[in-house]
């Protein structure tokens, strides 16, 4: 309800700002075609549309991203009038500057100095006004005539909880008008106008847009007619579906061909956001086996020329949910690497099911070197290329150390594995704790976003140059 109204009112102030930005364009682009301005431009001929308008089209997206990193857009907005001014200043300097850069760089042929800086001028005046208005029209839905009453029914600590989060937001059109006691709860703090069953006196005789039923989900079967009574009136019906306890999953609505489900998941689930790491993993993978073709070639010769055996050294992994698929490497490893794993078992360095174990005397001379700057992982570019991987996510274990995790620890196997993540980059393998290892997995699973794949990946270039924590 609340997310709903805000991700409206982004979306209206988006549309909004890109409006205004095509006005101050246009009136920049009349203004300097009907007048001449000496002291930004010298005479010339009249600028054509065709040289400038590139300029509007990169503006728009860019105020966009600017905006919404100064959130702008999202909640909870400056209070103030001074400070909703400095938070829009700040997207409009670095647009200045941005465009300011890319002109200076391309050295547009045929622009207007003059354009430029009218439109800067121009959305300047118009974007401050416009989020003055918008702020000014916020406060007008405070009123009776915009504002929408909810009706809460439940005393209980999660209907507290649920009143105290829509008062917070009042400036967003809502507004609590009572609360009711549901089925056997006591209100000792005497908030209650009344019980459960006093809902439709409640809403005939006063102003109800919405109704929440904040009871125990065993309840709500009493309270069937109410909800139908309240969809033929026309007042809408929120339901609190908590019914499943959960440690740290989220829940979401979906649809299943018409059928409504609720999904509860402790997993990313924006298939938008989803996508498009996809779409980095396919460019970025084939982009990176183009530009280190040359070092692939050198580190194939490299280990055939230096030790007996295969250049690549493939290995079944656990993937996505338990899937299995050939991880590749370069052999940085003797032929018989494996069969001699039991007798060095004792040495492991690593607590819990993996094996390291820092002078490892199955690693060959050109391996070790390969092994400091991560280059026997460059093969693992087509694993990503294929989908098997992604750029950042868990390593890949092998199956042996999947049957022997804990319960809370399989949860890692719930995003595709990658090629970086938290453990590479917090000290890779001077993180001699197993837990640590999984929970650093964990930790990036649980705050996953685009920005922190993005985040991992350039902190990841120093850690590989650097060789730190590397074995």
């Amino acid at each position: 309800m609340l997310n709903q109204r805000m991700k409206e009112r982004a979306l209206v102030e988006a549309i909004a700002d890109a409006v205004l930005l095509c006005l101050a364009f246009t009136l920049a682009f009349v203004v300097r075609t009907s007048t001449m301005i000496p002291f930004l431009d010298a005479p010339t001929p009249r600028p054509e549309l065709a040289s400038h308008v590139w300029l509007l089209f990169l503006s728009v997206p860019l105020f966009w991203v600017l905006g919404a990193q100064a959130k702008i857009y999202l909640e909870p907005r400056p209070t103030s009038y001074l400070g909703l001014l400095w938070a829009v200043l700040q997207p409009l300097i670095y647009l200045a500057l941005m465009l300011g850069t890319a002109i200076f760089l391309f050295q547009a042929k045929g622009f207007s100095r003059a354009v430029f800086f009218l439109f800067l001028g121009f959305t300047a005046v118009l974007v401050v006004s416009g989020k003055m208005l918008l702020k000014a029209i916020g406060h007008r839905s405070r009123t009776d005539l915009y504002r929408r009453n909810i009706l809460i029914v439940g005393v209980n600590e999660e209907a507290t909880r649920i009143r105290a989060k829509i008062e917070s937001q009042q400036h967003l059109g809502f507004q609590v008008v009572g609360q009711l006691a549901g089925p056997g709860e006591e209100d000792p703090e005497g908030e209650a106008m009344g019980i459960a069953d006093d809902l439709k006196r409640m809403v005939e005789e006063r102003v109800v847009d919405e109704v929440i039923l904040a009871l125990p989900f065993e309840r709500l079967r009493e309270h069937e007619q109410a909800i139908a009574w309240c969809e033929e009136v026309g007042v809408s019906v929120h339901l609190k579906v908590d019914f499943v306890r959960t440690l740290f999953a989220r829940t979401y609505p979906t649809v299943l061909d018409g059928i409504p489900m609720l999904t509860i998941s402790s997993i990313p689930h924006d298939p938008a956001k989803l996508l498009v790491k996809r779409g980095l993993d396919l460019l970025c993978s084939m982009i990176g086996l183009l530009a280190v073709s040359p070092l692939l070639l050198f580190c194939a010769l490299a280990i055939k020329l230096t030790s007996k055996g295969s250049v690549l050294f493939t290995q079944r992994r656990v993937g996505l949910n338990g899937r299995i698929f050939i991880l590749y490497k370069f052999r940085s490893m003797y032929a018989d690497a494996e069969e001699r794993k039991r007798e060095l078992e004792a040495h492991n360095e690593m607590g819990g099911p993996v094996f390291k174990m820092k002078r490892d005397p199955r690693v060959t001379s050109i391996g070790r070197w390969m092994r400091k700057f991560s280059l026997d992982e460059l093969p693992q570019l087509w694993n990503v290329l294929k989908g098997d991987m992604s750029l950042v996510g868990p390593r890949p274990p092998i199956p042996e150390e999947v049957h022997r995790y804990e319960r809370w620890q399989r949860r890692r196997l719930s995003m595709k594995p990658g090629l970086t993540c938290l453990w590479q980059v917090n000290g890779r393998n001077r993180i001699t704790s197993f837990e640590e290892w999984m929970r650093l997995d964990l930790r990036y699973i649980d705050t996953w976003s685009l920005k922190l794949d993005i985040k991992i990946l350039l902190q990841t270039v120093p850690v590989v140059l650097l060789a730190k924590g590397a074995q």
